[in-house]
């Protein structure tokens, strides 16, 4: 695939204190929160079941050195291509990697934690997102210590606060659930929404500016949920859910947009980019939609991708790594979609007209 041709020069840090020698319209820092689809390595320090772990083969086969980081991926994810194509050498590191908070002073933190979601009831023994967020406000006043208010202020202001999040929410809800109920999953829903807009003010009140937001995908086309399907085909319910969610989060986001002053953002629909796939994957260089490339059984969707897995050599061509997650292949066309994306998938911005705004 062609390379973006937007790029930008990542700051240094001279005496502990950023001294950036670069464009004018650079993001100093990527803070990151939300699941496994941005999940660099969070999970690795975990007493988390190992569905909640990926730092085993034959996860990271095409990242550089074969090295399982802790991705679910076989190489890259979303997160690591924005990262580079923003002009860091690499994306943010996992927070609890993090032995000295000067360590974050280069790229940002990573504080996505796979199987979390917005509610504290989800994904337990992970970060949920009141816990990301606890720690991005200790690493902030662990910064403002060491630099100054001004300084730790200025760049919050301009660095991306990028989110993937609400995906293992819903997953719980229907399992709990079946999502049979349209009033009740209409509370859910709504109320999902209003608790992920309180977690946006909190950040927001930390500094926070521009967010980069990544809608919910078609959840129930996964190879797992094709798998538990006698038709094969994808759960239509979650897939509802999916849908509900950003039809609902999308326009209270943009009205919580005109109540914050400076409050930018980019909100990517991943079905309307997953349908834009669909329609013409050999355009993109798919030619498998429904199978993992790594797993067991039927779609390759009944058992997770573990060392004892067998997997597919053409990983480029498939969607799907593992029986939830994309496959770098995607995960690439994913941040391609955010920066360059029309107003069809990314609104009322893209994440390159996001970062060059004052």
């Amino acid at each position: 695939m062609a390379p973006f041709t937007f790029s930008l020069i990542p700051f240094v840090v001279l005496s502990l204190s950023w001294a950036i020698t670069v464009e004018s319209t650079v993001v100093p820092a990527i803070f990151v929160f939300g699941d496994s689809l941005a999940d660099v390595g969070n999970n690795n320090y975990l007493n988390v079941p190992i569905s909640s772990k990926s730092n085993y083969p034959h996860n990271g086969i095409d990242f550089p050195g074969q090295v399982p980081t802790g991705r679910f991926s076989n190489g890259f994810n979303t997160i690591d291509y924005i990262a580079m194509k923003l002009g860091f050498k690499e994306s943010p590191p996992p927070y609890l990697s993090i032995k000295n908070v000067t360590e974050t002073l280069r790229r940002g933190v990573n504080f996505a934690s796979a199987g979390s979601g917005i509610l504290q009831t989800t994904g337990n023994g992970t970060l949920d997102m009141a816990t990301q967020l606890k720690y991005f406000a200790k690493t902030k006043h662990e910064l403002t210590e060491l630099l100054g208010a001004k300084v730790v202020d200025d760049c919050l202001a301009i660095a991306l606060f990028y989110f993937v999040t609400a995906n293992n929410d819903m997953f719980a809800y229907y399992s709990a659930t079946g999502a049979a109920n349209s009033t009740e999953n209409a509370r859910f829903i709504s109320n999902l929404v209003d608790e992920f807009l309180g977690h946006l003010k909190m950040i927001y009140n930390l500094g926070a500016r521009k967010f980069a937001i990544t809608g919910t995908f078609p959840l129930g086309c996964a190879p797992y949920l094709r798998n538990l399907n006698p038709t094969g085909g994808c759960i239509d319910a979650l897939n509802q859910l999916s849908e509900q969610f950003n039809a609902v989060a999308e326009p209270r986001i943009k009205q919580l947009s005109c109540q914050l002053a400076g409050f930018k953002y980019s909100y990517y629909n991943s079905i309307t980019a997953t349908a834009k796939i669909s329609a013409v994957p050999h355009k993109y260089g798919f030619k498998e939609l429904t199978s993992a490339c790594c797993g067991a059984g039927r779609f390759n969707g009944e058992a997770q991708c573990t060392s004892n897995a067998t997997y597919c050599s053409n990983r480029n061509q498939y969607m799907f790594w593992d029986w939830f997650h994309p496959t770098q292949s995607l995960y690439y066309l994913t941040a391609k979609f955010q920066l360059d994306g029309s107003v069809k998938l990314v609104t009322p911005i893209n994440l390159k007209q996001l970062v060059v705004q004052s």
